[in-house]
């Protein structure tokens, strides 16, 4: 009896010592976890900042204005702008139309 007493005694030290260091290590995890979406919060704070950021550096007017101010650009005439949009064999259509015939690319553009 004194036997299987000692045995069930051992087994329950360490049975609890198993569970000590299982809680330790959960604990331990839990805060690397808690880091870790720490960490991604300021990542995620960052990330709206730069966009923030990408969205005023290319808004219309800022380029417009420094392509007028450095550059000397200006917008061209309306009868200088062509559009030329692509067609679903994948050339685009105002370039065969031009290689047709100038005119009737001309007269489409004045369209």
């Amino acid at each position: 009896m004194t036997r299987l007493n000692l045995i069930l005694f051992f087994a329950l030290i360490f049975s609890a010592l198993g569970l000590v260091k299982s809680q330790h290590k959960a604990r331990n995890l839990y805060i690397e976890l808690e880091q870790t979406n720490q960490t991604a919060k300021l990542i995620e704070q960052e990330y709206g900042q730069l966009q923030l950021e990408q969205s005023t550096w290319a808004m219309h007017s800022r380029i417009e204005q420094i392509a007028a101010q450095q550059m000397q650009m200006q917008v061209p005439d309306a009868k200088r702008v062509q559009v030329v949009s692509s067609n679903q064999s994948g050339a685009p259509n105002g370039l065969a139309e031009q290689a047709k015939s100038p005119q009737q690319a001309q007269a489409k553009v004045a369209d």
